[in-house]
Formats: structure tokens, sequence, C-alpha cells
């Protein structure tokens, strides 16, 4: 069973202002992987890409 994590916060003085920590493991005996993205778009991607991996695409089912 992996396991992700989100974490995001706003940087007031920055253009784009979002900012997200994305950390996550493919299997619960994994080191964590960690991506940072500075829009949601990005977080997203990360997302998507890490339940494709678990799940399997949804064009699959």
């Amino acid at each position: 069973m992996g396991t992700l994590v989100i974490r995001t916060w706003y940087e007031p003085d920055q253009v784009p202002s979002f900012r997200a920590r994305v950390t996550y493991s493919q299997d619960a005996d994994d080191d964590p992987a960690t991506v940072v993205a500075a829009n949601p778009e990005e977080a997203l991607s990360v997302v998507r890409q890490w339940l494709f991996t678990q799940y399997g695409s949804p064009d699959e089912a």
C-alpha cells in the first residue's frame, strides 16, 4: 500500500504564489520521494501519476 501526502501554502511575495509539496511512496517499505510544485496542475499531475502507478489507468478498467 502506497502513501501520498500533499501540503499546500501560499507565498504572497511570489508569482505565482501557490506552492505544494507532494510526498509519496509506492510501497510501505519504500523511501518517500518529494516533489515541489508552483501551480495546482503540477501537483495534480504528480497525484495522477501516483494513482495510475498504484491502480492502473482508468482506461485499463
